[in-house]
């Protein structure tokens, strides 16, 4: 019954980041925009849906991530537009796969997370929160760069089979 629900949260969720890149210009993503670099609020954004969307515990930094590279405030080190896009793309297919095969009792286990007991939905639910303070955010940074925010994907835009 709920699994349906999470997978139309998750892919308007998914259409708003694939608008938010499109937005973006390379340019813009070396930007800072409310005291952050623009490319860290997505890959910090792309990097927590990967490591904590479905199983947090068990969770294996990609190759490429360094040690606090995920940090919005730090800035010693730089990924390029694509280099997150590509890593957007691997994660959203990730997390495609993972809810194709989700049903309500596998949204009722529980996990461990951060010294706390969730159920999987409960974590899910945290998540979309997460990635949508987030757009909300870059949102931002485009209207006061532009004065205009790009389309948003709402519940009436997404259709689910299944």
């Amino acid at each position: 019954m709920f699994e349906k629900d999470i997978r139309r949260q998750c892919k308007q969720i998914f259409q708003n980041i694939d608008i938010l890149f499109s937005e973006f210009t390379e340019k813009e993503f070396d930007l800072i925009k409310g005291g952050f670099l623009v490319w860290k609020q997505f890959y910090h954004l792309v990097h927590s849906i990967d490591k904590n969307f479905y199983d947090p515990s068990n969770y294996v930094e990609p190759k490429f991530h360094k040690k606090n590279l995920d940090i919005v405030y730090l800035n010693e080190d730089h990924l390029s537009k694509k280099q997150i896009y590509d890593y957007y793309i691997e994660v959203k297919n990730r997390v495609e796969r993972y809810l194709d095969d989700i049903d309500d009792n596998e949204l009722s286990k529980k996990i461990e997370y951060k010294e706390m007991e969730l159920s999987k939905m409960e974590l899910i639910l945290a998540q979309l929160r997460h990635i949508f303070y987030h757009i909300g955010y870059m949102h931002c940074f485009l209207k006061i760069e532009r004065g205009e925010t790009p389309d948003y994907i709402g519940l009436y835009k997404v259709k689910i089979e299944k």
